[in-house]
């Protein structure tokens, strides 16, 4: 049976195919590159009118990036979106994903936004999916070389294999959650 799968967030969601990798399903991405956590607040309505069957969220690094909001704001952020989300979709199953690494100047506020939503997401119902740990190099708390795109600028858009990556070891927590749902 088709289910609606909706993923949300910035550019690093948008480059996802997930439409391709998960061709039983329908599946509508909400993100766009350079969105911020305000960007996704914005798209609420348009995401609860899609009707999801289930909702995969990454956003936050463009708020270090375009903004240069502290870590505090970040949080702060993502949680009201968050919020937001599962106050509008109390009975559909949402997956965070926590920011990925970079290899940039921000690579430790990624780590500290990650450590802080966690149990607060999990909190509020919503299953935390630690995609950083899964993308990071083993040696440092960058984006692994064969996972990046941009090694040399911002350090944080992933390659195929990046996204090869993601999609296997997320692949079997969609499933299980829409056959729960």
């Amino acid at each position: 049976m088709k289910r609606r799968v909706v993923f949300a967030g910035d550019s690093i969601v948008h480059g996802g195919p997930w439409q391709y990798w998960l061709p039983e399903h329908y599946v509508t991405n909400f993100a766009f590159p350079g969105h911020t956590t305000s960007d996704l607040e914005a798209l609420i309505p348009s995401i609860v009118e899609s009707q999801p069957e289930i909702l995969i969220v990454m956003i936050g690094t463009n708020d270090f990036g375009k903004y240069r909001l502290p870590e505090e704001q970040v949080i702060q952020n993502i949680l009201a979106v968050a919020k937001k989300l599962k106050e509008q979709l109390p009975d559909i199953p949402v997956i965070w994903s926590s920011l990925t690494p970079r290899s940039d100047e921000f690579s430790q506020s990624m780590i500290e936004v990650n450590s802080k939503i966690m149990p607060a997401l999990e909190e509020m119902g919503i299953l935390y999916f630690d995609v950083f740990s899964i993308l990071r190099d083993p040696n440092q708390n960058i984006l692994e070389r064969k996972y990046c795109e941009d090694p040399d600028t911002f350090g944080l858009h992933l390659t195929n294999s990046g996204y090869e990556r993601w999609f296997q070891t997320l692949s079997p927590v969609i499933s299980s959650l829409l056959k729960l749902s």
